[in-house]
């Protein structure tokens, strides 16, 4: 029988975009709180200990761990959901029985590229998002380290990250994440699809990402998708050849 896990005994994993946070800084245990998030994800995929093991690990209180958690929550880089036991009478919602919650990544720590495997200057980078990290990343960051040095030594002007591609890209995300907590559910893209989502992402224009935010967004809103990044993908791809297709003909 596996033991349960208990919290990171080597390292806690804290991304140099959260350690920096100006908002997080200001609430410091805040941070380590989402170590501890992040170190658990890494192993289990869904972060499950009490705010009362929290407060007992942190030195503090479980009021302050949920300020905290509702500060991580509000900021986009966790996803709380409670933990119930369907009513008796299905007319009666109050009479649900909450057992406890458990955390998830949420989408601002899926899509930015918090860990380091974002392939800096080059389109369509990578990012593992299966969970928020797998337990052979480090393979993959050793290869994207590599990747890195290649792409820095080829090119002498660093390309930037558009922001406005960027934060279509976030708000694709948070479409999904609005559609999933209505229907008190969580989805997640696999890796494959973020990889091709991020290649996509740059070849679109931006008339044909902004055309296809506002169609997917309506979709979903009208609960029209069943696997929604398969049909965001289909959606750019879509994009992308009627793009080509035009240009073909304006050439002649």
């Amino acid at each position: 029988m596996k033991s349960e896990f208990k919290g990171a005994r080597a390292f806690l994993m804290i991304p140099p975009s959260i350690s920096r946070d100006k908002d997080l800084l200001k609430k410091p245990k805040s941070i380590i709180l989402m170590g501890e998030i992040i170190s658990m994800l890494n192993v289990t995929g869904n972060f499950h200990m009490s705010n009362k093991t929290l407060a007992d690990i942190l030195d503090t209180t479980p009021k302050s761990v949920n300020d905290w958690l509702n500060l991580l929550e509000d900021k986009g880089l966790i996803i709380r959901e409670q933990i119930t036991i369907p009513a008796q009478n299905p007319k009666n919602e109050k009479s649900k029985r909450i057992l406890g919650r458990t955390i998830k990544a949420g989408p601002n720590l899926v899509t930015q590229s918090l860990l380091g495997w974002e392939r800096q200057g080059s389109r369509g980078g990578n990012v593992d998002v299966s969970r928020v990290v797998t337990p052979t990343s480090h393979k993959h960051n050793s290869i994207n380290r590599s990747s890195n040095i290649t792409v820095n030594n080829s090119s002498s002007a660093k390309k930037e990250e558009d922001p406005e591609r960027e934060k279509i890209y976030q708000d694709l995300f948070l479409i999904v994440r609005a559609s999933d907590k209505a229907k008190n559910q969580s989805t997640r893209p696999s890796l494959d699809e973020i990889k091709q989502m991020r290649s996509l992402l740059y070849k679109c224009s931006l008339s044909t990402l902004q055309a296809t935010k506002d169609k997917f967004k309506a979709q979903m809103e009208w609960d029209m998708v069943g696997k929604p990044f398969a049909y965001l993908l289909k959606l750019l791809r879509d994009g992308l050849s009627t793009e080509r297709d035009y240009e073909s003909e304006s050439w002649g």
